[in-house]
């Protein structure tokens, strides 16, 4: 990987792609003049956001993401290395577009890192693996179309999957009330307490 840890491999997933509209829908300031001209240069080596937004969808640990709140929208996404979730707030906008249901059903692509300490937000389960400190979640529904990947990794994921990450969810919301990060990808793996 170009932009990621090569020293690590997800075990699930998914390699779906991205689906510039959406992404534009869910992050519009990723299509600014500047990421334009690097992209148009991304072959002498400039980086665009856009393409490590691209790289984490395809390459990252898939896991399950399910909606807990529509008003306003809140996400939790799943990720088994410190088995937990990440409460994530979406603009308006997006439930306006998506029309999202309680217990919806979703998936999130995960990236991870070490930082010198646990991310403030997390509350590690049983089965932490201790390995990472930051993580790093995009909700694969919303930026990519590729829906047979998605609707499979779902099926995957089951009823029992979903019933954890709900539970999960539910236990954040006692402990952590009023903490979520921002949703869109280039900050969802930023701590930055968001009222609620």
């Amino acid at each position: 990987m170009k932009y990621h840890d090569n020293s690590s491999f997800a075990s699930d997933s998914i390699g779906i792609d991205i689906d510039l509209k959406k992404l534009k829908f869910l992050i519009p300031e990723i299509v600014g003049p500047i990421q334009k001209i690097k992209y148009k240069l991304k072959n002498w080596g400039f980086s665009t956001h856009i393409e490590v937004i691209s790289e984490h969808i395809k390459y990252g640990d898939s896991q399950g993401a399910i909606v807990v709140k529509t008003n306003p929208l809140l996400i939790a996404a799943y990720n088994e290395d410190v088995d937990c979730i990440v409460m994530l707030v979406f603009e308006d906008k997006i439930q306006k577009k998506y029309n999202f249901e309680v217990k919806d059903r979703l998936v999130c692509v995960n990236t991870f890192a070490n930082i010198p300490e646990l991310q403030s937000d997390l509350i590690p389960g049983e089965n932490n693996s201790g390995m990472w400190t930051l993580v790093h979640p995009i909700i694969a529904d919303l930026v990519s179309s590729d829906e047979i990947k998605i609707e499979k990794r779902k099926e995957e994921i089951g009823d029992e999957g979903y019933e954890y990450i709900w539970q999960l969810a539910t236990d954040y919301l006692k402990l952590k009330k009023g903490v979520s990060r921002l949703g869109k990808p280039l900050y969802s793996d930023q701590v930055i307490p968001q009222s609620y």
